[in-house]
């Protein structure tokens, strides 16, 4: 599969697929508009095969919201980050 963008909660991410060295599948998500100047991301690794689109959405989504939930990683490593459509929804920006 060709690499390829995925949008949710206005975080932008893009996935591709990754062989490891005992030749299982991986998915890394670079998250392009994420903290640490958009270096920031994870890793999928499924137990077998590969996982389909709408599985990665999935995947995704889960990310963002443990990432900016209660205890999440976002407000104790990143407090300075905002969400994505915390910014849209300020009324300073256009």
């Amino acid at each position: 599969m060709d690499p390829f963008e995925v949008v949710v909660h206005g975080e932008r991410f893009r996935v591709s697929e990754r062989i490891q060295p005992d030749g299982t599948m991986s998915y890394d998500f670079s998250w392009l508009n994420g903290p640490a100047g958009g270096t920031y991301g994870f890793t999928v690794a499924p137990s077998s095969g590969q996982i389909a689109a709408p599985e990665l959405v999935t995947q995704a989504r889960r990310f963002v919201e443990a990432f900016y939930g209660p205890g999440g990683i976002g407000e104790t490593d990143f407090p300075n980050h905002l969400p994505a459509d915390a910014e849209r929804k300020d009324p300073d920006l256009p």
